[in-house]
């Protein structure tokens, strides 16, 4: 039998995770994937009502049937998203993120949630209950 090549190489298909470039392994126009593994305390799933949460994955879901290049053709306060800069929101953006904006989606009625892109996935940092918990609408 034959070694591999590679040799302990390391693969060269890595997307880091503060990211907003499209994954090497899918293209840019591939359908968005959520992920919650980064939601911030008191702004998770636990603090939405079962009217909100199924909202959310009600909307989620039908974001799933569009590639992230259809959603930029999407209003803000539908399925689309609007960036807002790091010092806009009320919680603390965690320190590991280096981001200077975050893309903005609505949930039920104009609820926001925010967060970062990093290739296809999505990464829910805070989800808001209530309309003003996340940002000044002012």
């Amino acid at each position: 039998m034959s070694k591999s090549s590679r040799k302990g190489k390391a693969p060269t298909h890595t997307t880091k995770i503060d990211d907003d470039a499209a994954s090497p392994l899918l293209p840019g126009g591939g359908h968005p994937i959520l992920c919650l593994r980064h939601l911030q305390p008191n702004f998770g799933i636990a603090e939405l009502t079962e009217r909100q949460c199924r909202e959310f994955l009600v909307k989620w879901h039908k974001r799933t049937q569009f590639t992230w290049q259809d959603l930029v053709q999407h209003d803000r306060h539908g399925l689309g998203w609007e960036f807002l800069p790091r010092g806009a929101f009320r919680p603390a953006v965690p320190e590991s993120l280096s981001k200077e904006k975050f893309m903005v989606f609505r949930h039920e009625g104009n609820l926001p949630f925010a967060g970062f892109r990093a290739g296809e996935v999505f990464h829910v940092l805070w989800i808001a209950a209530s309309y003003s918990d996340l940002y000044d609408h002012g």
